[in-house]
């Protein structure tokens, strides 16, 4: 970046930040923007911990499940292999 776009870019800057210091209207539209914009970002932060935390949950009830279906198959085996009468 060039310095002069820069400094272009900052004197632009400090002198929208100087119009609605001094205008009452500007400053209440960038209070309510900036409102708004921090709960968007509070709901996506909050979106995104509740996903993580689903995920994280789904798949150790998953690993549970297919642990615990394993085991059943397993008893189930033993239980058809006690009542198997094998005399001929």
């Amino acid at each position: 970046m060039k310095l002069g776009t820069f400094i272009i870019g900052g004197l632009a800057g400090a002198a929208v930040v100087m119009m609605v210091r001094r205008n009452r209207m500007m400053s209440a539209v960038a209070a309510n923007v900036g409102g708004q914009l921090r709960q968007r970002m509070s709901d996506m932060k909050d979106d995104a911990i509740e996903k993580a935390l689903n995920m994280k949950f789904a798949s150790s009830f998953k690993r549970a499940a297919s642990k615990a279906e394993r085991m059943t198959e397993g008893v189930m085996h033993e239980m058809h292999d006690q009542n198997t009468d094998h005399r001929f």
